[in-house]
């Protein structure tokens, strides 16, 4: 009896190549965080609103009193010109309390007053009362007579005699000092009717000479 030994078929390299497995590596795929970004968004966003709050609940709110409506230079302040709001404690501009509204009504203001603006003693002054020993002149001015930036009631002023200018060597006199414009109505061509607030003796010495002209209004510091 013969025995024939078998043995296997040597393997190719092509079959050998066949065999191995092709592992195919491919990147990672991007994984969808929407949910996790909306919620951090929203956690720093309440945070920030929660210190805001607490920022503002910690200071303390006052009250304060500010123009209503605008006001112009020479108005009298009135009920309805001033309103309340409140403005911070710290904060380091001066105001009045509701409680001092009587230091502001019935004044005239000194500048123009914007609305919102927050009232001080400062912007105000007493309204000009004739008292007994007073006297109030009206002066017909021309433009040039007053200053540019024309006049309100409340505004002190010099009144000057131009000089002569006919006589060399005359200067211009003083005839009241210490005035104040007690009121002003505009007349034709930018002239105006000024109403000078003096002692009685002052104001019957610009009377006196007001006939001849020649007289201006000098706008000093009160």
């Amino acid at each position: 009896m013969t025995l024939t030994e078998t043995r296997p078929a040597a393997k190719t390299a092509s079959s050998r190549k066949a065999a191995t497995p092709v592992v195919e590596l491919k990147p990672p795929g991007k994984r969808m965080r929407g949910p996790e970004v909306v919620v951090g968004v929203l956690v720093t966003v309440v945070f920030a609103l929660g210190a805001v709050l607490w920022h503002l609940s910690s200071i303390e709110k006052v009250p304060a009193l500010v123009v209503a409506s605008a006001i112009k230079r020479g108005d009298v302040v009135e009920a309805n010109d001033i309103r309340i709001v409140y403005v911070s404690s710290d904060s380091a501009v001066a105001r009045l309390e509701p409680s001092e509204t009587s230091r502001v009504l019935g004044r005239i203001a000194l500048v123009d007053l914007a609305e919102g603006t927050i009232v001080t003693p400062s912007v105000v002054a007493e309204a000009s009362v004739v008292s007994p020993g007073d006297g109030v002149v009206g002066l017909s001015l021309e433009p040039g007579a007053y200053p540019a930036k024309g006049l309100a009631p409340g505004d002190h002023v010099t009144v000057v005699r131009s000089a002569d200018v006919a006589a060399l060597d005359a200067k211009p006199v003083v005839v009241a000092t210490n005035a104040v414009v007690f009121a002003v109505e505009e007349l034709a061509s930018d002239r105006l009717m000024v109403s000078v607030h003096a002692s009685a003796a002052d104001a019957e010495a610009v009377a006196s000479v007001a006939g001849a002209g020649g007289l201006r209004l000098v706008l000093v510091g009160s």
